[in-house]
């Protein structure tokens, strides 16, 4: 099948969402502790690890932001210009991230805004943006990562990249991970972790 030409707004969003790839990927080697430890290495000890694994999470967050920016690359606008040519499950992952960006747009926002590529003059904006991890679930980002592959993987079935696959996924691999996605989806319904953040907010304020 001769693959359509990609539309230049499209390139740019896949570019970015490429560099939040790999923002992901630095944020979960810190997070998984993936990195040497000692006197003799960049990280010299646990807590110089744990600072860095908290900044690259806000820098994380800020490039997840970047993909929604109503002023720079924007997923919706851009992709629901290409809907007709791509398969249903590309349409069903692409729900997915917007459905799970509503839910954190605006607390990401906020830290994205406060302490992220953004930061506040006063102390107050600053507290306001570390509050609002509390109202984002650690697995809300996640799902729309895993989801965005799932959709960048048909669109490069679909669209000629210029930054194509090394190696293209496999096709079951990309069924498998879609699946993957919806299960985390039940997942983060059935598990809502902002009930908790609220209750320790009223157990402290009591």
């Amino acid at each position: 099948m001769t693959k359509l030409a990609e539309p230049e707004d499209l390139q740019m969003l896949r570019h970015r969402f490429g560099r939040t790839i790999e923002m992901w990927v630095a944020y979960n080697t810190f997070l998984n502790r993936e990195v040497l430890v000692g006197n003799d290495k960049t990280c010299i000890n646990n807590h110089v690890v744990f600072q860095t694994t908290h900044t690259l999470l806000i820098a994380y967050y800020s490039f997840v932001f970047s993909l929604f920016d109503p002023s720079a690359v924007n997923f919706r606008k851009i992709t629901e210009k290409i809907l007709d040519e791509l398969p249903s499950d590309a349409r069903e992952a692409r729900d997915l991230v917007l459905e799970q960006w509503a839910k954190i747009e605006k607390p990401l926002t906020i830290i994205r805004n406060n302490i992220g590529f953004h930061h506040s003059v006063k102390q107050k904006g600053a507290d306001f943006g570390y509050e609002n991890y509390g109202n984002i679930h650690p697995l809300s980002t996640e799902l729309i990562m895993q989801a965005l592959r799932v959709f960048f993987r048909r669109v490069d079935g679909v669209f000629e990249s210029k930054e194509s696959y090394g190696i293209a996924p496999a096709e079951n691999d990309t069924l498998a991970l879609m699946e993957q996605v919806r299960r985390m989806k039940e997942y983060i319904i059935q598990n809502p972790y902002e009930d908790v953040f609220k209750s320790l907010r009223a157990f402290f304020n009591d």
